[in-house]
């Protein structure tokens, strides 16, 4: 096991997250290359009576897997990718990058259901459910988990099958229960899927900020309904800033490009013709290009590439992408819509992009990402708690200078008032989004079962209950933490 502590060249680079929002100096950065090193760890926390905050790739947007004075037991190294039962599943260590077990998966003519971002790693993606391009056609990411390796708080070690009954109410925890709560999962085995034909990569767009209401109402009346599970899209409207256009389709299409054609021209009867439709092949290309299969550029964009360019701190390196690694201070919120959402709540959103100031040097927008098909009929059980939801709501806000604190407290005030804004019509939040900020006191007691109860819903009280038995002491304890009672 490495050990990185304030007194190493390498400290600051080490303690470094992905949200630059967020300066914390843990007390030690644990690198663990095993389960062995994993429990080496817990007992160093426990003798040195530290924290413990567990970090896969440093992805959590709310920065809760590090903090100060805490002892951060980093899972990056566990990285393993390795086939087994015919190439039906692999087993898959908690740091694996998207990137790289795609890239692998597809170049064996198969695919696993993640995230859109390749440099997220596989542990904290699994454990908050998971959405991604595929995802109505193959389910959320943690629907595809049948087994897994944790380390507990208490250093014993267990492995845990889809079919072992002994820890059945464990399983469906960690399927869609965030991660952190229960004990350290250092691998997951995960079932893969064949990849059809051919995979085409989508966006359509259009220039006309008059025709951002319009083509909002027509996805969510049509995209996630729509019985052709093949197609999984997003539709990102945008605040004034960088000269992004202002409504965008994007997605990913299981086929060929003239079924894709037809699917969209049905889909969107009223503004397909006034936007401009841009296709991508992405099966059977060949690497670096194969990212291409997850990773699509107006998923998440960043920053402006203007900000970036001329700001006063050093970049220090860093890309001009937040999927490839970018350390970038950012907000991101999150909810469902409710069950009468219409086109009030369209229009209301409409409204608040059109009346929000301007930031060049920031982008800030919402991101519905399509639900239903295999996300709302499950194989197997999980505290997903969601399903049944049409689609995802995800504000996000990303500038690109961490010392400019205006500017943050201005991108941070947009994304809390367009989510106050949106209350009448939305509800609940997803966990792999998360923002501890819904509640007026998430410290106390009842305020962070407030909180929770945005992402667990009626799934809290048995996650509480099987916190309490598997983690008795609460010692895997943070801010968004399940509690023990």
């Amino acid at each position: 096991m490495r050990i990185v502590q304030p007194d190493d060249p390498t400290y600051d680079s080490s303690r470094r997250i992905s949200n630059a929002r967020f300066n914390y100096r843990p007390s030690y950065i644990c690198y663990c290359a095993n389960a062995d090193d994993v429990q080496s760890a817990l007992i160093k926390a426990r003798n040195e009576r530290l924290p413990v905050r567990i970090r896969s790739g440093g992805h959590q947007h709310e920065g809760m897997c590090s903090g100060d004075g805490v002892l951060i037991i980093d899972l990056s190294e566990i990285d393993n990718i390795t086939f087994a039962g015919g190439l039906e599943s692999a087993l898959i260590g908690a740091g694996a990058k998207l990137a790289d077990v795609y890239n692998q998966t597809l170049a064996r003519n198969l695919i696993l259901p993640g995230g859109g971002c390749g440099n997220v790693r596989v542990g904290g993606l699994v454990q908050g459910g998971g959405w991604g391009p595929y995802s109505r056609a193959l389910g959320l990411t943690c629907d595809r988990l049948i087994a897994f390796r944790m380390v507990m708080a208490s250093g014993e070690k267990i492995e845990v099958r889809m079919t072992d009954d002994r820890y059945n109410d464990l399983f469906w925890a960690v399927r869609g229960g965030g991660g952190g709560n229960f004990g350290i999962i250092t691998e997951f085995r995960l079932l893969l899927a064949r990849v059809p034909s051919a995979i085409w990569q989508f966006t359509l767009t259009w220039n006309d900020a008059g025709l951002r209401e319009p083509v909002m109402e027509e996805w969510r009346q049509n995209f996630p309904s729509d019985p052709e599970l093949r197609l999984t899209s997003f539709c990102r409207v945008i605040s004034a800033g960088p000269q992004d256009a202002p409504v965008i389709v994007a997605g990913y299409f299981l086929e060929d490009q003239a079924p894709l054609k037809a699917l969209l021209q049905r889909l969107l009867p009223k503004t397909y013709s006034k936007g401009t439709l841009s296709l991508s092949p992405v099966h059977n290309v060949a690497a670096p290009e194969r990212r291409m299969a997850f990773y699509h550029p107006e998923y998440q964009p960043g920053p402006p590439l203007a900000a970036l360019r001329t700001m006063s701190v050093s970049l220090e390196g860093a890309p001009t992408e937040t999927c490839d690694g970018g350390w970038y201070p950012h907000k991101v919120s999150s909810c469902f819509p409710r069950s009468d959402f219409s086109s009030a709540a369209t229009q209301t959103i409409n409204t608040y992009l059109d009346q929000a100031p301007p930031e060049p040097n920031a982008r800030r927008y919402l991101s519905l990402h399509s639900m239903g098909g295999k996300i709302g009929d499950p194989q197997e059980p999980s505290c997903f708690a969601f399903r049944n939801k049409p689609f995802i709501l995800q504000y996000q806000a990303w500038w690109a200078d961490r010392k400019d604190e205006p500017l943050g407290q201005r991108c941070l005030a947009w994304v809390r008032d367009f989510r106050e804004k949106m209350k009448p019509y939305t509800e609940g939040a997803f966990i792999n989004f998360p923002d501890k900020d819904l509640v007026p006191n998430p410290d106390t007691v009842e305020g962070r079962k407030a909180l929770l109860w945005y992402y667990y819903a009626g799934n809290l009280e048995p996650l509480i209950a099987i916190k309490g038995k598997y983690d008795r002491e609460n010692f895997f304890d943070f801010e968004m933490g399940i509690p023990t009672r």
